[in-house]
């Protein structure tokens, strides 16, 4: 859609499209790059196009959407859409000439949007780690993600309930969230479901004490299904 949208604007430019259906043949990421390096006119493209790349060319940069990934249902959802946009930001004005950015967001106020304008880390760290101290959120605190996966949704939910409530029973300080479904719901004909533990400083002790009781207490998973644990987790999706 971007795309049709570009071609009616720009109808005389030369427009590159890069992401997993323009790269998924062999060689076709550094040939798209090598096009847009010799002179093509737009490179539009999903993340892949934010970091890591240096065209002297360019001296403009737009992001549609730049605070879409503040809607994911993750701790560091804001610290990722910081370190994105700052990053996309640094393709413009890589060289003489002076580069704009132009972001397209709903939220002009949020720390991440209003900080990376500016390229503040100290001013969005201060905002973002007194908003996790209130919440306990890492590294004020601990978390643990508990996912379950198998091939039938039912028994998974069931799989899921069943844990989660063996995990309430031994989970003290803890608290424990869920479960839900994760966030993508089914991956490779795997239907998926998420519990969260979180607990406010002392250690991750609490959380590994609760989950050793409750691997003791279940055991094995049926074939074919499977609990993945992870502690301290960078994310929760």
């Amino acid at each position: 859609r971007v795309q049709e949208e570009l071609e009616d604007v720009v109808p005389d430019a030369t427009i590159l499209r890069m992401d997993r259906d323009t790269t998924s043949r062999k060689h076709g990421h550094h040939q798209i790059l090598q096009r847009f390096r010799a002179g093509a006119d737009v490179l539009l493209g999903t993340q892949m196009i934010a970091k890591g790349l240096d065209f002297s060319r360019v001296t403009l940069v737009g992001v549609v959407d730049a605070d879409v990934g503040l809607l994911f249902p993750d701790f560091r959802a804001e610290e990722r859409t910081f370190q994105l946009l700052t990053q996309v930001a640094g393709r413009a004005g890589r060289a003489d000439i002076p580069g704009e950015v132009i972001l397209q967001t709903r939220n002009p106020d949020h720390p991440a949007i209003r900080h990376a304008t500016t390229h503040d880390y100290d001013g969005f760290a201060e905002e973002e780690l007194a908003t996790r101290r209130r919440f306990g959120s890492p590294p004020f605190g601990h978390v643990a993600t508990v996912e379950f996966r198998g091939p039938q949704e039912e028994r998974v939910e069931r799989l899921a309930v069943n844990w989660t409530e063996t995990l309430r029973s031994h989970a003290g300080p803890v608290e424990v969230l869920g479960p839900e479904p994760a966030f993508i719901q089914r991956v490779k004909k795997q239907y998926r479901q998420r519990t969260l533990l979180k607990s406010r400083g002392g250690g991750a002790e609490p959380i590994q004490q609760a989950l050793r009781r409750t691997r003791e207490a279940h055991g094995t998973p049926p074939n074919g299904y499977h609990v993945a644990i992870d502690v301290d987790a960078l994310g929760v999706l």
